[in-house]
């Protein structure tokens, strides 16, 4: 709904970057709504609270699908009517969504988590290849207005049949557990708890990349001649194959040794993915279907084991008494980071406009700007992964076999 075929719909209709950038920002910016959701966690059971959400959600799917074919309307008519229902939708989401991250903690033991995450994720990027696939085969060639709607009556379809599964996760057990995640903490003690600080920081350098890369990484392919909509969708698809590949073990090695390696290696990732478009938007090296398939597969690969060990970190930094709602204020800083990342870059893009110089072998325009400058921040937050904390991650390693060999190579590798 949010992915890569809203952007091409967008872009069909003339949005600018600044638009796309709106667009890419919803979702992040809504989760805002999780701090005064939080509040009412305590009066309905968690499964209600996200069934609810998740269920008005998908009504305005349906909107969204019925927008290519309003031919009453022109297309700004249409830009416009999209985002304000995107908003809505997005709404919805980030209240239903406060309830997410305090059932999953509550319910998934912490010496499981690892492999509970893993399998998550992995299920998730399966999914999204699966949506991507369709989107791509039903929109190869021409895009015609009908096309668009199928696309979105897919996910409206298969948002309505996500519900029936939402009904079949355990619910949190009542209790002490539950009681105390819901305790109210007021917002400077959370932030003045150091590891809980640093974690925000840390996530916050982070999303200035990952808010915006994809967003303006299509962008620039949709301006190449000879990316076409449907090779754009296939090559999206790509992004998916690293995590199903790595995922499962993945969560075996975070189970053993924590987090924090997975995260740098990650991290390192994302330097080179960053790299390559860069050089890519310079004209410094070609910009074909194999080096986008590359770093597509790279970029996948490092953002699903960044998401999986950064979940397993929060959740084992995060005390219990008042979880709910550090859990809200967590999501919320570095969502915000993750919706003005797009937004300020978009318009900082726009406003370079046609702008072009030429250093030696260097192309400065735009995209090769933008690229070379969310380089800076992923350097400092390799820096940052140590000193962030992550309880009983030492223990783990010891206890385990795979975890001490584990963690002599990550000893070796930081070296």
């Amino acid at each position: 709904m949010m992915g890569a075929p809203i952007i091409l719909f967008a872009k069909s209709l003339g949005a600018t970057s600044t638009v796309l950038g709106i667009v890419a920002a919803f979702t992040p910016l809504m989760t805002v709504m999780q701090l005064p959701a939080a509040r009412f966690l305590d009066r309905c059971s968690y499964r209600q609270f996200v069934l609810s959400g998740w269920g008005a959600r998908t009504v305005f799917i349906f909107v969204v699908a019925a927008i290519p074919l309003m031919v009453f309307l022109d297309n700004l008519s249409k830009l416009c009517s999209l985002l304000a229902v995107l908003f809505l939708f997005n709404l919805l989401r980030g209240i239903s969504s406060a309830g997410f991250m305090p059932w999953i903690a509550a319910i998934i033991p912490e010496s499981e988590r690892g492999r509970f995450l893993a399998f998550d994720q992995f299920f998730i990027y399966l999914g999204s290849l699966f949506a991507l696939l369709v989107s791509a085969i039903v929109m190869t060639g021409h895009v015609d207005n009908w096309e668009y709607s199928l696309v979105f009556l897919v996910s409206a379809l298969g948002g309505t049949a996500s519900l029936y599964f939402i009904k079949r996760i355990p619910d949190a057990p009542a209790g002490d557990v539950v009681t105390r995640s819901a305790q109210a903490v007021p917002w400077r003690a959370m932030l003045q708890y150091a590891p809980f600080f640093r974690l925000v920081v840390f996530n916050l350098l982070f999303m200035i990349v990952i808010g915006s890369i994809s967003i303006f990484s299509i962008e620039f392919l949709r301006e190449i001649p000879g990316f076409k909509p449907e090779l754009i969708l296939y090559l999206s698809g790509v992004t998916f194959l690293g995590p199903l590949l790595s995922l499962l073990l993945t969560g075996r090695v975070i189970d053993a040794i924590g987090s924090k390696p997975v995260l740098r290696v990650a991290l390192g990732g994302f330097v080179v993915v960053v790299s390559g478009w860069c050089l890519i938007a310079a004209n410094v090296i070609p910009c074909t279907i194999w080096t986008v398939a590359a770093l597509n597969f790279l970029s996948g690969l490092a953002g699903a084991n960044f998401n999986l060990a950064n979940l397993r970190i929060v959740m084992s930094a995060i005390p219990e008494m008042g979880r709910n709602h550090f859990f809200a204020l967590f999501t919320v800083i570095t969502s915000l980071g993750l919706g003005a990342a797009p937004i300020a870059w978009g318009v900082t893009l726009d406003a370079i406009g046609t702008y072009e110089m030429v250093t030696g072998w260097f192309t400065w325009r735009k995209h090769s700007i933008y690229f070379a400058a969310l380089i800076p921040p992923l350097l400092v937050a390799i820096g940052l992964v140590n000193i962030l904390q992550e309880p009983g991650a030492g223990q783990r390693a010891e206890n385990t076999l795979l975890g001490a060999k584990l963690k002599r190579f990550a000893k070796n590798w930081q070296r």
